[in-house]
């Protein structure tokens, strides 16, 4: 006879071992930082500590080496996940058909159930947070929003997901260092929060790209776009140390390798101001369509979110069974291969899957990237620019393709050449890229005059009292926001 489970005794479901596996890991790591502040840091260490400010750096190294393995780590399982997924998709794809679904489902669910803020990229909940009070930072930034942002990229990886991790390992990167700010703040009450949330960011794009000068612009012109001199010797120390760990674990590397270049003179510029604003008014559409879908979606009940996770999880496969593995996860593979094979050929169905699918995969809600795709999808339209052309500067078109889209949806020109001349090495083209970025950002303005990235972080600050808003709202605010649904009104689903 089949004996009934015991009323003492209750079969537990997997949302109550999840939560009782994150609790047992929380109180773990607070007896270790209690153990830590009692054994090490007698009273006698503590005044002393607190006397000397200027040991507060010490958090910063700290946070920074933790960053960088954290960011080593989560690029392993990222890399790993795509893998896997490539490997279904060609031996057994309809098991790949079959699991998709269920593990955009599970995705969206982990982000839903236990950390909304989660949810997307995470670079507009970064910048939140940096224009915010510390008290109102915990909902954007901590430790169970990294943890569930690992977890659910990695699976929405798994089922076909075309999405990077460089967005996500910001938020990862910012949440470590600004745990490790409210540990020692009994000991320095003056530790600065937004500083840490700003080299938290910094060292996170660094280690992810290992670019140490694009995690310093990128901090400068989309982090703290004033008071940069405030905390520059900490923020370059952050940036140096998770450098020097991604480095350490993975050896010196250029992101893209050595691509081929031509004599890049001045009869190339043209290329780089039609490029820049052909290019960069796709990237303004692209990141025009990522506010609509995030002001659309973020209306709708969380049963329907899971409907459409499911449907995307059969249409993405399928998708990337049709124009092939490339178009799974960041498309490094595919930069790679335009970049160096021979065969420069592409075709319009690749194209316009790395346009659309990382769309299709952010309007599921999971935790998703956009910068790699970004850059993806500039390199695609420029291969293929170069195919119609017949161009025998292909890889400089390339080059300048992805620089453009990554400025269109960021409106961080800077940061979008800084970043590809870092990962490619190639200086020579340094002016080119310049034009091309800059006059990507200006095209991209046709379509909005603020980035996708700026209207999420002001949708999500429109949500905290009018107490708790920064004082000069205007300058952060663009928008005006929709009603907020009680199913999301902790944190909306602004990704």
């Amino acid at each position: 006879m089949q004996q009934t489970p015991s009323p003492k005794h209750p079969k537990r479901t997997l949302a109550d071992q999840w939560r009782v596996g994150v609790r047992l890991a929380r109180n773990a790591l607070r007896s270790v930082a209690g153990w830590v502040e009692q054994g090490i840091f007698w009273p006698e260490i503590s005044k002393y500590l607190s006397r000397h400010s200027a040991l507060q750096a010490g958090v910063y190294w700290l946070a920074a080496t933790a960053a960088g393995l954290v960011a080593v780590l989560y690029a392993e399982a990222f890399e790993g996940a795509a893998l896997l997924c490539q490997v279904l998709l060609r031996e057994h794809p309809w098991f790949l058909f079959a699991i998709g679904p269920f593990c955009f489902v599970l995705s969206r669910w982990m982000v839903t159930r236990f950390a909304p803020s989660a949810a997307g990229s995470g670079i507009p909940h970064v910048m939140a947070a940096c224009a915010v009070d510390p008290p109102h930072m915990d909902g954007w930034v901590g430790f169970r929003i990294a943890v569930v942002k690992i977890l659910s990229s990695l699976v929405a990886l798994v089922g076909g997901g075309s999405m990077g991790r460089e967005g996500p390992t910001i938020q990862i990167s910012a949440s470590i260092f600004y745990g490790f700010g409210k540990r020692f703040r009994s000991i320095w009450p003056n530790l600065n929060h937004h500083s840490l949330l700003i080299a938290g960011g910094a060292a996170g794009i660094a280690a992810a790209f290992n670019t140490p000068l694009g995690g310093i612009v990128y901090a400068i012109e989309e982090l703290s776009h004033r008071n940069f001199h405030r905390f520059k010797t900490m923020l370059i120390s952050a940036v140096i140390i998770a450098g020097l760990v991604a480095q350490g674990l993975q050896g010196p590397y250029l992101y893209f390798g050595f691509p081929k270049l031509p004599v890049v003179t001045a009869g190339l510029l043209p290329w780089a101001l039609g490029i820049g604003i052909f290019v960069g008014f796709l990237g303004g559409v692209f990141g025009k369509f990522l506010h609509l879908i995030s002001k659309q979606l973020g209306r709708w009940q969380e049963r329907r979110r899971l409907w459409l996770a499911f449907g995307m999880g059969i249409l993405l496969p399928l998708t990337a069974w049709w124009v092939g593995p490339m178009m799974i996860s960041g498309g490094s593979d595919l930069i790679l291969h335009l970049l160096f094979d021979d065969d420069k050929q592409i075709s319009w169905g690749l194209v316009a899957a790395r346009f659309f699918a990382p769309l299709a995969t952010y309007s599921t809600g999971v935790a998703s990237g956009m910068f790699a795709p970004g850059l993806a999808a500039g390199a695609a339209i420029g291969a293929k620019i170069a195919q119609l052309t017949h161009a025998s500067n292909a890889n400089f078109i390339i080059l300048l393709g992805m620089i453009a889209f990554l400025s269109g949806v960021t409106r961080a020109p800077f940061t979008s050449f800084v970043l590809v001349m870092e990962m490619t090495d190639r200086h020579s083209a340094i002016f080119a890229m310049m034009v091309a970025s800059l006059v990507a950002s200006l095209s991209a303005k046709i379509i909005d005059s603020k980035s996708f990235y700026e209207r999420s972080a002001a949708r999500l600050i429109r949500t905290l009292p009018k107490s708790a808003q920064p004082k000069r709202r205007k300058k952060v605010v663009t928008e005006e926001v929709p009603t907020i649904t009680p199913h999301n009104s902790q944190s909306p689903d602004t990704h």
